[in-house]
């Protein structure tokens, strides 16, 4: 039983919700009053457009289930897009696109700012009303195109194919048949994954062919293969990546405009999975990799992009594991070299500054955004 369920469990039920908030007001520290959130929004520097701006922006707000209690979860990213808005005097309010009224709701404004939730359901519901929104003319952060491949590491493969960018081999199928012949000639390990999942949530390491085909036999069945998501199972397709067996940590790379941040990530001992495990470390990050996060970014014609890489010292590269429009933030300190917070600037091909200074990068992105939809 997943820790994300048990979570869901308990705030299905109100009395034992309101245990779990006072506990982990305690322990996590993530939950902040008005007060509290106020303080740490402003750990960051403001960020301002180069010019006003006369739009009406709608915010949704971040799934959450404590605005009960008066409280924001720390990673929430629609108090760091609001604290934007603010400083630069644009008109905005809530917009909930999950009623009933949500494409008259619409009208009211000129571009609409969603963080969606990741899980398969809430990015269901936001492909076809994003989609919706775009044929009103309606502006939308994300883009359509931008939330086509969010979550979806299948997806994010066709295009690191077809843009010829140089991702971690990976094999992808929806034909059985197909995929046991490969089986039978692969080298193992395999990495297994579900389409949608992070932290290594949907993450294995299947060791041989037994292994491997008997995750296949359950993928290919009647109701497919069990995921985290209880309501969603990995059915008829297999997402297999190589096992790069020399690769010490996870490299994530976080490219806004000219704008670059990262920081690397390391395993548990005994582990082959960096991500969610919580152990990090920030340091200069090679012009080799920033170079390549720019240029995924651009290609994927995305706002904002995340890339996390491994690097292969037989191979001498930098391989991209997957990329996603929306991550984990915690602190507006995502970049800091020899202990000084910033972030790298492109100023052409190959060639990047450090600027000092702490930012959120969810201001970051909506500063890049509003300025293309007035130029």
């Amino acid at each position: 039983m997943s820790k994300m369920f048990v979570r869901e469990v308990i705030l299905s039920n109100a009395w034992l919700k309101k245990i779990y908030v006072k506990q982990r007001r305690k322990s996590d520290n993530d939950l902040m009053n008005a007060e509290k959130l106020n303080k740490y929004l402003e750990e960051a520097e403001k960020i301002f457009l180069k010019q006003p701006v006369n739009i009406r922006v709608g915010l949704v707000k971040d799934a959450d289930n404590y605005a009960e209690e008066g409280l924001v979860k720390e990673r929430a990213y629609y108090p760091k897009y609001e604290r934007f808005l603010k400083n630069n005097n644009i008109t905005y309010s809530y917009y909930d696109p999950f009623r009933s009224d949500w494409i008259d709701e619409a009208e009211k404004y000129d571009l609409i700012i969603w963080h969606t939730d990741s899980d398969p359901s809430t990015q269901d519901i936001a492909k076809g009303k994003i989609r919706i929104l775009e044929k009103m003319k309606k502006n939308c952060f994300p883009s359509y195109d931008e939330i086509w491949s969010y979550e979806n590491k299948v997806r994010a493969s066709y295009l690191y194919k077809l843009y010829e960018l140089p991702a971690i081999p990976t094999f992808v199928s929806h034909s059985k048949s197909e995929v046991i012949n490969y089986l039978k000639n692969a080298t193992y390990p395999l990495i297994s994954k579900i389409s949608t999942g992070s932290a290594s949530f949907g993450v294995d390491k299947l060791d041989n062919y037994g292994q491997a085909k008997k995750v296949v036999d359950q993928i290919f069945s009647y109701k497919g293969k069990e995921t985290y998501f209880k309501y969603s199972n990995q059915k008829d397709y297999v997402y297999f990546q190589d096992f790069i067996e020399d690769a010490t940590y996870d490299l994530r790379v976080m490219s806004v405009g000219d704008d670059l941040l990262g920081y690397y990530r390391y395993p548990n001992k005994g582990d082959f999975r960096a991500s969610g495990a919580g152990n990090y470390e920030k340091k200069e990050i090679p012009t080799e990799a920033l170079e390549l996060a720019y240029q995924v970014k651009e290609k994927f014609g995305s706002a904002f992009l995340a890339t996390d890489f491994v690097y292969s010292e037989k191979r001498k590269q930098f391989l991209i594991i997957e990329s996603s429009i929306f991550i984990g933030i915690d602190t507006c300190e995502q970049l800091s070299l020899d202990g000084i917070a910033g972030k790298y600037v492109r100023v052409s091909e190959n060639q990047f500054e450090f600027k000092s200074g702490k930012f959120w990068v969810q201001e970051l992105t909506l500063k890049n955004v509003i300025e293309k939809l007035v130029q």
